[in-house]
């Protein structure tokens, strides 16, 4: 990104046609012990969980270490990633991002 006149380049670009900021979030570089359940209580303080599931291997069931949390509402998902990213659980530093579609 580029500055122009004190301003962002690029910024504006981005607010066009910009899509409602999604409920879900995706959290990466879980531990492969982490239950799905687990993951739902870690997020929870920060709103409803509607939904905490892990990305399995197809074959082996075995989770791969990412997964999402669905929230029922656009500020609880915002507070959760600001405040987990980064963090560390079960010994592994795990980032945390807004899913993408």
């Amino acid at each position: 990104m580029m500055l122009r006149g004190g301003r962002l380049a690029g910024l504006a670009s981005r607010m066009v046609g910009a899509k409602p900021f999604s409920t879900e979030i995706f959290v990466s570089r879980l531990s492969f012990y982490t239950t799905e359940e687990e993951l739902k209580n870690v997020f929870s303080p920060f709103g409803a969980v509607e939904e905490a599931r892990l990305v399995r291997d197809n074959q082996t069931g075995r989770p791969k270490g990412f997964g999402f949390v669905k929230y029922s509402s656009q500020a609880d998902a915002e507070k959760a990633v600001k405040a987990m990213d980064g963090r560390i659980i079960r010994g592994r530093l795990i980032f945390v991002e807004i899913a993408k579609e």
